[in-house]
């Protein structure tokens, strides 16, 4: 039970950390968040074996460190993080018959919200951060509240790497399926006020 509390420590506190001081922290928090979104893909999208971790854990430290060093990248980068969030919400809202098409919508998203970026930097820095950080919050409060019991039951005992794959497969996955509107509800107003508590920071 005690990877799942970390588990979700984690998620929760690099998503309140960039939610709130994504701008002023943004190289750390550009590090943090893309290792994190290339970690969760890949647990998600592999078999969950410690090969498919150390890979995992590998793109996304090589991801985080290309994105401190090359800005204009690293903005695009957190544009992409956060199209590809709202691409995977609004793919999991979609009726049933069009699910095989979550892909292109998750991809879609990244590339267009990643061009914008680029385009308006300053802005998107906030609200990416912001965004991406509450997607974070979110997902991973709600599963925290709603459904800790079923978290419990995915805890593989002595093994982390095979109950992160699980968290993050189901909180991804079923719950977030099951819990789509309370998910963009809650990530479209923590992003407001996490967007509006950095530009105070200015």
């Amino acid at each position: 039970m005690e990877y799942v509390v970390l588990y979700l420590l984690v998620n929760i506190a690099v998503g309140v950390a960039a939610c709130f001081y994504g701008k002023k922290l943004f190289y750390l928090m550009l590090g943090a968040l893309v290792f994190l979104g290339v970690l969760n893909i890949g647990l998600s999208s592999t078999d969950g074996s410690s090969v498919s971790f150390v890979i995992a854990v590998v793109l996304g430290v090589v991801a985080a460190l290309l994105s401190k060093f090359v800005y204009k990248a690293g903005v695009f980068l957190v544009g992409a993080v956060s199209g590809a969030a709202l691409g995977f919400v609004i793919g999991i809202l979609l009726p049933q018959e069009a699910s095989a098409y979550l892909g292109v919508v998750i991809a879609l998203g990244a590339l267009l919200v990643g061009l914008a970026a680029l385009r308006w930097c300053d802005l998107f820095v906030r609200l990416g951060t912001a965004y991406a950080g509450s997607t974070f919050v979110v997902s991973n409060v709600l599963a925290a509240v709603l459904a800790f019991g079923s978290l419990g039951t995915l805890a593989v005992p002595g093994d982390a790497m095979a109950t992160f794959t699980a968290l993050s497969d189901y909180i991804g996955g079923e719950f977030s399926a099951a819990h789509g509107t309370s998910i963009l509800i809650g990530t479209v107003v923590l992003t407001i006020v996490g967007a509006l508590v950095q530009k105070r920071q200015d």
